[in-house]
């Protein structure tokens, strides 16, 4: 386990919507330099998860302490490359649009020119973002993640757009970004897949199952069937 200060701390955390319990008794931590996928069945409370670590919802019960700026959070939200989002901005609107506080003019065209060159779409920045393709459209919103400079990346679902040869590409830039020293955090489906990228799994199914190394965490999941 990493020995770096932790980013979040949630201290047996509860989420309900009238009578219906969405998340119960989650208490973990989410460390800097971490490279977490979370995973568990649908309805399983992953994306509620992510909303309440984001700080879109608060905990029925329980407490999450962040230790970081809500301003240097990063986030790309489910679906947001698929085929239906057609949108009247270029490429560099969009990933603009990812800077959400006040900065010099300098230090925006700086942050936006970064986060093209990191993802690989600086060739594509005059391009409208309803011609791309899946991929392309999944690099420009981690892009637009990305100008806001933060410390640490959420995904949703980041690959159910876009085929399984830009998948394989995907994951290989998400390990150049942790290599480089960004936290992430990735939920998911393709349980198999993320086991071999991240360092760490969260399984969800309204609690936590269970959390640790990959190998052990996927053997407890085929064995009792919850990361489907």
């Amino acid at each position: 386990m990493s020995l770096a200060k932790p980013l979040f701390s949630l201290e047996h955390v509860s989420y309900s919507i009238g009578e219906k319990n969405i998340l119960s008794g989650l208490t973990f931590e989410i460390r800097r330099g971490e490279y977490i996928g979370i995973i568990g069945p649908n309805g399983g409370g992953k994306t509620t998860l992510l909303r309440l670590l984001l700080g879109l919802a608060q905990p029925t019960h329980g407490s999450i302490i962040s230790q970081i700026d809500k301003t240097k959070i990063g986030y790309v939200p489910q679906r947001s490359s698929s085929g239906d989002v057609i949108f009247p901005a270029t490429v560099e609107e969009i990933i603009a649009s990812g800077i959400i506080i006040r900065v010099s003019n300098h230090h925006r065209k700086r942050s936006i020119a970064k986060a093209m060159k990191t993802t690989g779409v600086s060739h594509l920045r005059r391009q409208r973002i309803g011609t791309l393709s899946g991929g392309e459209r999944q690099r420009v919103m981690i892009a637009r993640a990305l100008a806001g400079e933060p410390d640490v990346l959420f995904l949703d679902e980041p690959t159910s757009a876009i085929d399984p040869e830009s998948q394989e590409e995907f994951y290989s830039f998400l390990r150049e970004l942790h290599r480089k020293g960004l936290s992430i955090v990735i939920v998911s489906h393709d349980t198999d897949v993320i086991a071999n990228e991240v360092e760490r799994i969260l399984c969800l199914n309204r609690h936590l199952v269970c959390h640790g190394d990959p190998t052990d965490v996927m053997h407890k999941v085929r064995t009792e069937h919850y990361g489907h």
